[in-house]
Protein backbone atom coordinates (compact mmCIF):
# COMPACT_ATOMS: atom_id res chain seq x y z
CA UNK A 1 0.00 0.00 0.00
CA UNK A 2 0.96 3.36 -0.92
CA UNK A 3 0.01 6.57 1.41
CA UNK A 4 -0.35 9.40 -1.76
CA UNK A 5 -2.02 12.94 -1.56
CA UNK A 6 -4.42 14.59 -4.11
CA UNK A 7 -6.31 17.54 -5.10
CA UNK A 8 -9.37 15.80 -2.79
CA UNK A 9 -7.50 14.58 -0.01
CA UNK A 10 -5.14 12.00 1.07
CA UNK A 11 -5.48 8.20 0.94
CA UNK A 12 -3.99 5.02 1.28
CA UNK A 13 -3.89 3.05 -2.11
CA UNK A 14 -2.98 -0.47 -3.18
CA UNK A 15 0.29 -0.05 -5.65
CA UNK A 16 0.25 -1.99 -8.92
CA UNK A 17 3.88 -1.69 -10.70
CA UNK A 18 3.81 -1.99 -14.20
CA UNK A 19 6.25 -3.09 -16.97
CA UNK A 20 6.53 -0.78 -19.94
CA UNK A 21 4.31 1.50 -19.82
CA UNK A 22 3.44 4.54 -18.18
CA UNK A 23 -0.21 5.04 -17.69
CA UNK A 24 -1.56 9.21 -17.40
CA UNK A 25 -5.04 10.24 -16.33
CA UNK A 26 -8.23 9.79 -18.36
CA UNK A 27 -6.47 6.72 -20.10
CA UNK A 28 -8.29 3.48 -20.85
CA UNK A 29 -6.04 0.79 -21.20
CA UNK A 30 -6.53 -3.09 -20.87
CA UNK A 31 -3.56 -4.45 -18.27
CA UNK A 32 -2.80 -8.30 -18.60
CA UNK A 33 -1.91 -8.89 -14.64
CA UNK A 34 0.13 -12.32 -14.10
CA UNK A 35 2.48 -11.62 -10.79
CA UNK A 36 0.49 -13.08 -7.53
CA UNK A 37 1.13 -9.83 -5.72
CA UNK A 38 -0.57 -7.81 -8.19
CA UNK A 39 -3.42 -10.28 -8.76
CA UNK A 40 -4.51 -9.98 -5.29
CA UNK A 41 -4.19 -6.06 -5.00
CA UNK A 42 -6.34 -5.81 -7.77
CA UNK A 43 -8.60 -8.56 -6.20
CA UNK A 44 -8.53 -6.56 -2.87
CA UNK A 45 -9.60 -3.00 -4.86
CA UNK A 46 -12.71 -4.96 -6.48
CA UNK A 47 -14.39 -5.55 -3.50
CA UNK A 48 -13.69 -1.87 -2.03
CA UNK A 49 -13.67 1.60 -3.97
CA UNK A 50 -11.99 0.09 -7.02
CA UNK A 51 -9.58 2.45 -7.00
CA UNK A 52 -5.39 1.57 -7.19
CA UNK A 53 -2.16 3.45 -8.05
CA UNK A 54 -0.33 2.55 -11.18
CA UNK A 55 3.31 3.29 -11.07
CA UNK A 56 5.79 2.26 -13.40
CA UNK A 57 8.91 0.32 -12.16
CA UNK A 58 12.04 1.17 -13.18
CA UNK A 59 13.58 -2.27 -14.80
CA UNK A 60 10.55 -4.32 -16.51
CA UNK A 61 13.09 -7.45 -15.78
CA UNK A 62 12.38 -7.50 -12.33
CA UNK A 63 9.68 -10.08 -11.62
CA UNK A 64 9.48 -8.70 -7.38
CA UNK A 65 10.86 -4.65 -7.65
CA UNK A 66 10.42 -3.49 -4.03
CA UNK A 67 9.69 0.19 -3.27
CA UNK A 68 12.81 2.10 -4.27
CA UNK A 69 12.74 0.12 -7.74
CA UNK A 70 9.52 1.61 -8.71
CA UNK A 71 8.93 5.42 -9.81
CA UNK A 72 7.37 8.12 -7.25
CA UNK A 73 5.08 9.29 -9.75
CA UNK A 74 1.81 6.77 -10.66
CA UNK A 75 -1.89 7.74 -11.88
CA UNK A 76 -4.40 6.78 -9.57
CA UNK A 77 -6.79 4.42 -11.47
CA UNK A 78 -10.63 3.18 -11.29
CA UNK A 79 -10.76 -0.64 -12.38
CA UNK A 80 -13.31 -1.32 -14.41
CA UNK A 81 -13.24 -4.68 -15.26
CA UNK A 82 -11.14 -7.13 -13.96
CA UNK A 83 -11.58 -10.51 -16.30
CA UNK A 84 -10.06 -13.88 -14.79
Amino acid sequence: MAKISRASGDGVFAVLPLRDIVVFPHMIVPLFVGREKSIKALEEVMGQEKQILLATQMNAADDDPEPGAIFDIGTLANVLQLLK
